[in-house]
């Protein structure tokens, strides 16, 4: 990784560990246990380094880190509106009781943290025209175009009910359930939905080569 690299996912992953944290033991006074700091701590490093490992950036952060970063900032902002009408300790009581998956999950969300995805997808839609002022070369990046955009969004969404359910499983164990502990696990699935996202753009460039080029032979041989 070159330094670039090194400081724009030491950039990342510091601002979204500061939110995480904000949120789990300061901003709606939650009780956290260590170990839940550790384990978000732990997902979110580890998300970040392999987004910037597959993102190396040339100058400054990449398309798909600016993305985060302001759909997190967004995510936050949403939170605290959202926090007035639904509690979020009342919120995670209901997450915890949410039986079939990740679908029943992500309806849930959707139906009572309205703003907290409306601050993210604003956000990492903001990172669109932001990267094309400030770097006119990212115009060919990854997240810098509308349905790349949209699509890492929808991984993040996703990312962040997935997050909840793994969460939730780990507490269960422990019984240590709270409004911390659901917050964690959804800042840790925003960062590996993003991960995730631009883990099949790669895929999909990589393979596309090869798939073109057996449509070629096959029309050449049918010549």
């Amino acid at each position: 990784m070159t330094r670039d690299a090194a400081l724009a996912a030491a950039y990342t992953t510091s601002v979204l560990l500061v939110l995480a944290w904000t949120y789990q033991s300061v901003g709606y006074s939650q009780a956290v246990d260590p170990g839940q700091m550790l384990t978000t701590s732990g997902a979110v490093l580890l998300g970040a380094a392999a987004l910037g490992w597959m993102r190396p950036p040339r100058v400054g952060l990449t398309a798909p880190q600016a993305m985060l970063l302001l759909g997190a900032v967004g995510m936050s902002l949403g939170l605290v509106v959202d926090s007035r009408l639904t509690p979020l300790g009342t919120l995670a009581s209901l997450c915890s009781r949410v039986e079939g998956g990740l679908w029943p999950m992500v309806r849930l969300h959707a139906s009572l943290l309205p703003w907290m995805h409306v601050g993210m997808w604003v956000g990492g839609l903001a990172a669109i025209p932001l990267l094309r002022a400030i770097r006119p070369a990212c115009r060919t990046q990854y997240c810098a175009r509308v349905f790349q955009n949209v699509a890492c969004s929808a991984w993040m969404t996703v990312g962040m009910s997935a997050g909840v359910l793994v969460s939730e499983y780990f507490v269960s164990q422990s019984g240590l359930r709270s409004a911390g502990s659901m917050l964690g696990g959804m800042f840790s699935g925003m960062v590996w939905g993003m991960v995730a996202s631009v883990s099949l753009y790669r895929l999909y460039h990589r393979v596309r080569p090869v798939i073109a080029c057996k449509l070629n032979q096959r029309r050449i041989g049918a010549l």
